[in-house]
């Protein structure tokens, strides 16, 4: 089944913008991008906003500076965007996945339809493997992650890179994991710490900057000690912007595989926290009379 999507290319030379429809998937859209850089956003309240936006135009500055050599504000790309979301948004209708593409001559941006997890919880691989430059959305990581995605097979949601070596985890191809143990000092949700891969060795994604948000602002202790403890784990999860908070409830590794509470009281508290915060962490683009 083809996949309906809108692509507008604006050329920085010229300052002129192309639209055209695709058959184009957004992995697609990104494979065919070329080099460069891209984040990945989702709109939330039917369509006119925009979730953590500021955040992804941070993160574009950043991955730009960094691939690219470029010195240009977050500012900038909200200025150039601004009107691309708002022409892009007004010819769509639902919720919108938005992968925007930052090469050296264009900027390209595709509006597909979002599609969230099929299910309320996941399973994830666990594989050996580590990310060069993490701290970059380069496009380059597209290519390589490709015949990663190809153990992503029904009931497996995602693949998690870890070091077998050194007993540590990192993050998803397209996800941050977190891990939940329990500490036994108190009971609720104080009684549980959040272990999370250092920032230095992680993309930090939009959602998995809100998560640690969210733990500060409750007093939840996080701990960047990625050590796979499997039997030690009250529960686990992933991060991205199509998936949100979504609960694992098996890992697998190798020919075995582990059962983790996908129901355990943070990773549900932290779930409801960031569904409840998608409008207030939300820019509106356009009102209801341009939708």
């Amino acid at each position: 089944m083809s996949t309906k999507s809108l692509i507008l290319d604006y050329d920085f030379a010229s300052g002129k913008t192309c639209e055209h429809d695709s058959d184009q998937s957004a992995k697609e859209f990104m494979l065919l991008g070329g080099s460069g850089v891209y984040t990945g956003m989702r709109t939330v309240n039917s369509g006119r906003r925009v979730f953590l936006f500021d955040d992804h135009l941070q993160r574009l500055s950043n991955s730009h500076h960094q691939v690219l050599g470029g010195t240009l504000e977050p500012q900038y790309w909200r200025t150039l965007l601004m009107p691309l979301l708002k022409h892009g948004l007004s010819s769509v209708r639902g919720e919108s996945k938005i992968t925007v593409l930052v090469g050296r001559e264009s900027l390209r941006v595709q509006f597909v339809a979002l599609h969230g997890p099929s299910s309320a919880s996941c399973w994830v691989r666990f594989v050996s493997g580590h990310r060069e430059d993490p701290e970059a959305k380069n496009l380059k990581w597209v290519h390589e992650r490709e015949a990663l995605e190809q153990l992503i097979v029904a009931p497996v949601n995602e693949v998690v890179l870890v070091s077998w070596s050194s007993r540590q985890f990192y993050e998803g191809l397209s996800s941050n994991f977190f891990a939940v143990r329990r500490t036994g000092k108190d009971e609720g949700l104080r009684g549980y710490e959040l272990v999370s891969a250092p920032l230095d060795s992680v993309l930090l994604g939009t959602i998995m900057k809100l998560v640690l948000d969210i733990c500060q602002r409750d007093g939840i202790a996080v701990v960047f000690e990625p050590a796979v403890e499997l039997e030690q784990w009250a529960g686990a999860f992933v991060t991205s912007t199509s998936r949100l908070v979504l609960p694992v409830e098996r890992i697998v590794y190798g020919e075995h595989e582990q059962h983790v509470d996908a129901d355990n009281p943070l990773v549900m508290h932290l779930k409801r926290s960031v569904e409840h915060l998608t409008t207030e962490k939300s820019e509106l683009i356009i009102d209801d009379q341009n939708h």
